[in-house]
């Protein structure tokens, strides 16, 4: 192995290249100890990190859905009712918000609050996978 570069710019990761030529990207929390070993210089020095080398996963898009998408695929789950009664018991502010928000975001601490009270007319408890596949069915919806 040779020729160690940083792939990411808060060093996490180490691109290196094998004697056939192939390249092997390492983790600093990956299962074997390469990072490590390529840190401490091993293969040679570590190049530093190049933007157009750059293997960061883009972030997630923020979720969010109009109060009407929402609601919408609240009601196609069969969860609204559930939430509008979980909503009565709120505080002013909460109702507040639910009543008048202009959209929800999937990483609004009020929503997150909630879902653990929430679950499927079967009685399964909702997951957080199932919570994303909400907000998907929602911005799926048009108005």
């Amino acid at each position: 192995m040779q020729n160690p570069q940083y792939m990411t710019a808060d060093q996490s990761v180490i691109r290196l290249e094998l004697e056939d030529g192939a390249l092997r990207i390492v983790d600093r929390d990956g299962p074997s100890d390469l990072f490590a070993r390529a840190e401490a210089g091993e293969f040679g020095a570590v190049a530093p990190f190049d933007p157009a080398l750059d293997v960061t996963p883009p972030a997630e898009p923020a979720m969010a859905v109009s109060r009407l998408q929402a609601k919408a695929a609240l009601l196609q789950m069969g969860l609204l009712d559930q939430v509008e009664t979980l909503m009565g018991g709120m505080d002013a502010m909460s109702q507040l918000a639910w009543r008048e928000a202009i959209s929800f975001d999937r990483s609004s601490p009020l929503l997150n609050a909630l879902a653990p009270y929430l679950s499927w007319p079967d009685g399964a408890a909702l997951t957080e996978g199932d919570i994303d596949q909400l907000f998907l069915l929602a911005q799926s919806i048009e108005v």
